[in-house]
């Protein structure tokens, strides 16, 4: 196709509706466009009173035969061709971004036009509604932000997408789609460019590592933060680290820092957690954390306590407490021989108590290791 003449291309879209949207065709023929949108997004109609389309540009864009050629029209990097498509669709940018085919279109639009343009995109999404977080949990919208996080990476214009993520970040952290966005920021961006959304990490740690999925992201965003905000964000971790080891969820998250391997902020955190091993091993989660204690430098802190404390028979029957101790010895074993035997002795001051339950499991232990 030749588009060297705006003329021509402007008559292409205004006979488009002609070409590939006659009655015959039954593409369009008698459709009322409209999308419903639930939790209180917008709806929007682009027919006309006759129940045709009255902006053909948008309507074709959301199709997938429509959005194809829209998407061959802007190949032709024609500024004159974006700045019409621009125009055409600029007022359903919202809806188009969250569109199954029209979200094709606005992907490649961000990357044709003009900062000028980008501009005015951004104040529309961001300045009457934060439609970028209404489109980041959607299933289709949340790919047009990822795109548009990447398009405006070395852009002034991502303050726009940083601030309306920070606003909304916690319902973004712990939304099963709408977590991936700040997780694109965070890949993709950098840690100057991400600041306030470490801010908003910090102000937000605590909750968001008792809710049951919002865990899941916090750890996943501990594990891409970079710069000084995180060994902030560590430390405040560790500043709560008995009230989280012991919460079933915040659980997840010291282990999540435990696996980081610092130095510093393990000792700390080791420190911190003594007089709290016995019961941490008899919690199903707490346990986990534990063992992982043991296989790394909390080993002797962990069996101190254990050798010190008389609820060690009870560890030792217990459903999860059991595999600690099997962890506790295997590992003692391989690693420290003088704790390795202290170990062994407390235990062998019970074990006629350990003829039944999960005790049995570490009576074969004990044979096996002999």
């Amino acid at each position: 196709m030749d588009f060297s003449g705006i003329g021509s291309f402007g008559s292409c879209l205004d006979d488009f509706s002609g070409k590939y949207m006659s009655p015959c065709s039954c593409m369009y023929h008698g459709v009322d466009w409209s999308n419903d949108f639930s939790n209180g997004n917008p709806r929007f109609y682009a027919t006309s009173d006759g129940g045709y389309p009255s902006n053909t540009v948008i309507t074709m864009a959301m199709t997938e035969d429509g959005s194809k050629f829209l998407l061959e029209l802007l190949s032709s990097k024609d500024s004159r061709v974006s700045n019409l498509i621009f125009s055409r669709v600029f007022e359903f940018i919202f809806e188009l971004m969250i569109h199954q085919f029209g979200r094709y279109l606005f992907q490649q639009l961000i990357v044709s036009v003009d900062e000028i343009r980008l501009q005015m995109i951004m104040e529309k999404l961001t300045v009457a509604e934060n439609d970028i977080y209404h489109a980041s949990v959607h299933k289709y919208g949340n790919f047009s932000v990822k795109k548009l996080i990447t398009a405006l990476k070395r852009s002034p214009l991502i303050t726009y997408v940083i601030k309306a993520l920070s606003n909304k970040f916690e319902e973004l952290m712990t939304d099963p789609t709408g977590q991936y966005v700040i997780l694109e920021c965070l890949d993709v961006l950098d840690s100057r460019t991400n600041d306030l959304l470490y801010v908003r990490a910090m102000e937000g740690c605590l909750e968001l590592s008792r809710h049951e999925r919002g865990v899941v992201s916090m750890n996943a965003f501990i594990a891409r933060i970079k710069g000084p905000r995180l060994d902030q964000l560590l430390n405040w971790i560790c500043d709560n680290v008995r009230f989280l080891a012991q919460d079933p969820t915040g659980n997840y998250v010291v282990q999540c820092v435990i696996g980081l391997e610092n130095p510093a902020i393990n000792d700390r955190i080791f420190n911190l957690l003594e007089g709290l091993y016995v019961k941490l091993s008899m919690a199903k989660a707490g346990s986990h954390l534990v063992e992982q204690c043991l296989r790394l430098s909390g080993m002797n802190r962990v069996i101190s306590e254990f050798i010190g404390s008389d609820q060690l028979v009870f560890v030792v029957k217990d459903r999860y407490g059991n595999y600690v101790v099997q962890t506790a010895l295997k590992e003692s074993k391989k690693r420290d021989s003088r704790i390795h035997a202290s170990l062994i002795v407390k235990l062998e001051e019970r074990l006629d108590c350990l003829r039944h339950g999960y005790g049995r499991n570490i009576r074969t232990l004990f044979k096996s290791l002999q």
